[in-house]
């Protein structure tokens, strides 16, 4: 399967460029797609336009309710006006990178959690749930997480509260905020609560 069929005008997307002076992953969306080309709209970073040349090879991801998806391609345009985007050239190939055992949908909602310490399990601390599926969440929180840390989370759900061990998978600061986006995958939850 090629999955050229999930490039569509508006699909969120983040464009990574691999190296030179502006390195980084960037979110976007797409502009138009086409027949040999597709168009991005021009990604920011702190309100300016990363200028990104004509001939750079950039990667871009996207996902649905079940994978992650990522194909490379080289700029071949920037455009300016009426709207900054840039030209890339259409993917020879899209790879599926990941498929989720849980779909994850959106999923806004305080929690409590407690950290796994060596003296045993930290004060009860607060987040907001970002994201949700039966296999683990994402949310925000001020506290920097480790990477494997343990934790016991209380899912404050409209089914009502929910208590779950996880650990933690994937931790970065949200974009011009005080917040990190803590990923945790459950551990030990029943078939039931998973549901």
């Amino acid at each position: 399967m090629s999955y050229t069929e999930k490039l569509v005008p508006g699909l969120a997307v983040e464009l990574h460029i691999p190296d030179g002076d502006y390195e980084g992953t960037y979110r976007t969306h797409l502009d138009e797609v086409g027949q040999t080309r597709i168009s991005v709209y021009a990604p920011q970073h702190q309100g300016v336009i990363i200028p990104i040349h004509a001939g750079t090879f950039v990667e871009l991801s996207f996902w649905d309710e079940v994978a992650s998806y990522k194909f490379g391609t080289k700029v071949i345009q920037r455009i300016a006006v009426p709207i900054p985007v840039f030209v890339l050239e259409f993917p020879d190939e899209i790879k599926r990178v990941q498929r989720r055992n849980y779909v994850r949908v959106p999923a806004f909602f305080p929690l409590n959690y407690q950290v796994l310490e060596k003296t045993g399990l930290s004060d009860l601390k607060k987040g907001y749930m970002q994201d949700l599926s039966g296999g683990g969440m994402r949310f925000h929180t001020q506290e920097k997480l480790d990477v494997g840390t343990i934790l016991y989370a209380f899912l404050d759900l409209p089914s009502g509260t929910l208590g779950t061990p996880g650990r933690v998978t994937r931790v970065s600061q949200v974009e011009d905020s005080k917040y990190f986006s803590t990923s945790v995958m459950f551990h030990q939850i029943t078939e039931r609560d998973r549901d």
